[in-house]
């Protein structure tokens, strides 16, 4: 009996130190569209957590590159509208961060309501994912 309660501890501790993977993770995702003179300004964000961080003489590192797509009022997919990279170094770990994108139509897209689509790629872990909101062009 003694033998299968020091094995069941063994594993539990075993199971307590091995190191939690993280997950990429994207919430709070968020849209809106402001009329200009000639057309609409979209101004889109999103927070990630779970991404990975390279430690270097104290200072921690994140780099993360994005794409925003736009699914438009006729269901059509128009890739890559807006793009970069968010990079940050701080002196802690860091917990989450904020991804904003801001794109501008023209007068030829139509009222009515869309679907933008934010995609994160962790570039140290190689983890993607994807988030997405609505919002409304409206006169």
């Amino acid at each position: 009996m003694k033998k299968y309660l020091f094995l069941i501890v063994l594993v539990f501790v075993a199971a307590a130190c091995s190191k939690k993977e993280e997950r990429l993770e994207l919430f709070s995702c968020e849209s809106f569209a402001y009329t200009m003179d000639k057309g609409w300004e979209v101004d889109a964000s999103v927070r990630v957590k779970g991404f990975e961080q390279k430690e270097n003489d104290g200072k921690y590192s994140a780099k993360l590159t994005y794409t925003v797509d736009l699914q438009t009022v006729d269901g059509r997919m128009i890739e890559k509208i807006d793009s970069g990279v968010f990079e940050k170094t701080a002196s802690e770990r860091m917990m989450d961060q904020q991804i904003n994108s801001q794109i501008q139509l023209d007068s030829t897209y139509q009222t009515g309501t869309y679907k933008i689509f934010i995609n994160v790629t962790d570039d140290y872990s190689g983890q993607k994912t994807v988030q997405w909101s609505y919002f409304d062009l409206s006169k």
